[in-house]
């Protein structure tokens, strides 16, 4: 049984996915036919040896890197220009950086390997070819490019976990504001610490912080049907899986659909964005 349906079944008995201490059990959302795991208040802690930084013209390679050796997408230099096109504190793209120092343990072999979109290739060797300065603020010191995040602001007349379904209800004039996850992707060797999640937590606080984001109540992304550990990272998460499979999504996998996953922000994810 995939995980999705798995999702699904909990969802439908009212069982919900055990946290840790990153996550805790909550209120279920309004959205029918699905549960949520909401996060808890103090968020995911990081290495102290990793830093979250906005992406700037010299960590755009390596991120470039990163994503290429992981994802089955072949993403045109316009996304990657849009890395840095925006390099401000309201900006929707970081990456995660590894500074020089203490090393982190290697997970092991039976830990999770997955929360990108797809499922990677085996990407050891790019955590020491993807190095680059980090951001400015930080001094210039060199660092390695583990992984990062980007998105963008999308008018949609519907809400994104409409998409897969084809009996789209009677929909109201005008469009609202949504969140779309491009791509998030971290080196295998950096997984199950916390990073993946605190890409995933400096979005969502700048969704509920920065006034020019003021209506995107909704972040959402695609994931590679088959790819059940990032479905089961992102309902880890608070994010809802979409019940049917968008077909044709992926030109490259086999199979080639893809579920909408999708979390409403929620008073929890405003709170802990105040306390940041």
């Amino acid at each position: 049984m995939s995980y999705a349906q798995t999702c699904l079944d909990r969802a439908a008995d009212g069982s919900q996915v055990s946290g840790t201490a990153e996550q805790i059990r909550g209120p279920g959302c309004s959205h029918s036919g699905f549960g949520v795991v909401r996060a808890a208040a103090q968020g995911p802690q990081l290495p102290p040896n990793v830093a979250i930084e906005r992406i700037t013209p010299a960590t755009v390679p390596s991120f470039r890197l990163v994503i290429g050796t992981l994802l089955p997408i072949r993403y045109p230099d316009k996304f990657f220009a849009e890395s840095v096109s925006n390099a401000t504190s309201t900006s929707l793209a970081r990456v995660a950086v590894l500074h020089e120092g203490n090393r982190l343990v290697k997970r092991k072999r039976d830990e999770p390997s997955s929360v990108a979109e797809a499922k990677p290739k085996d990407a050891v060797f790019a955590a020491s070819t993807a190095t680059g300065p980090s951001n400015a603020q930080d001094g210039d010191a060199l660092g390695t490019v583990i992984g990062g995040i980007q998105c963008r602001i999308e008018q949609l007349p519907y809400h994104p976990s409409l998409s897969t379904s084809s009996n789209i209800p009677d929909i109201p004039s005008g469009t609202k504001s949504y969140c779309y996850i491009q791509t998030l992707a971290l080196l295998s060797p950096y997984r199950s610490k916390g990073i993946a999640a605190g890409l995933l937590e400096v979005v969502i606080t700048k969704l509920c912080q920065e006034q020019c984001y003021a209506g995107t109540a909704t972040i959402y992304a695609h994931v590679w049907e088959e790819n059940d550990e990032a479905l089961e990272w992102y309902f880890k998460r608070g994010f809802q899986v979409s019940k049917d499979v968008l077909k044709g999504y992926y030109r490259r996998l086999k199979p080639d659909g893809a579920r909408i996953v999708w979390k409403d922000l929620g008073v929890n994810d405003y709170l802990r964005a105040q306390s940041r």
